[in-house]
């Protein structure tokens, strides 16, 4: 027995993993390829989860691409228009089989950058302090530094592109780190389309 706890076999695919790493569900246990699939679906069945993965599975076999929004050193949005199918990977050719989504499965997504950090800096407090305290005195000094110019940079962070999905009562969430420009127009015009059937 290992330092955290031996390993357990996937219900949906039979795969083995450390326990740490697996979720449970209403009737089993999941490695982390299989809980993809029903991440917001705690209740979720095997028999469910073992079907999504099948019909992703058909899904990335019939895949056509038929356009691609590329970050440099980012994500990459693949879509498949004929078939209404899209995936995001952060790898040209992903090594695990993506989970592939119709149009129509988009609930909704959100944008947003992790790790940024704020950074304030001051100018000319000094020099305003000095000015103020020769003609008003210490009362001058004080009102001269709290006018001083301040300048604040947001730095840093990374965004990410969280998108919400239905796989057919399965709730889960695809996340691409760095999504290419216009990824928000992109989600628009496929949710769009997903509402025209």
């Amino acid at each position: 027995m290992g330092l955290f706890g031996g390993k357990t076999a996937c219900a949906v695919c039979g795969e083995k993993e450390s326990k740490h790493l697996c979720t449970e569900i209403a009737d089993g246990t999941l490695c982390p390829q299989c809980a993809r699939y029903c991440i917001q679906s705690p209740l979720a069945s095997v028999a469910a989860v073992r079907q999504a993965r099948e019909e992703n599975h058909r899904r990335f076999q019939q895949f056509h691409e038929t356009k691609v929004l590329t970050q440099t050193l980012g994500g990459s949005i693949f879509v498949d228009l004929d078939h209404r199918l899209c995936y995001l990977s952060g790898q040209k050719k992903p090594k695990v089989e993506p989970l592939v989504f119709q149009f129509s499965e988009v609930e909704g997504y959100q944008l947003e950058r992790v790790g940024e950090k704020t950074v304030t800096k001051t100018k000319g407090g000094l020099t305003r302090a000095v000015v103020g305290g020769a003609l008003f005195g210490s009362a001058g000094a004080i009102v001269g530094a709290s006018t001083a110019k301040t300048e604040t940079k947001t730095t840093g962070g990374i965004s990410i592109l969280s998108v919400a999905l239905n796989l057919g009562g399965l709730k889960t969430r695809v996340q691409l780190a760095s999504p290419p420009l216009g990824a928000g127009t992109l989600l628009d015009s496929m949710m769009e389309l997903g509402e025209e059937g």
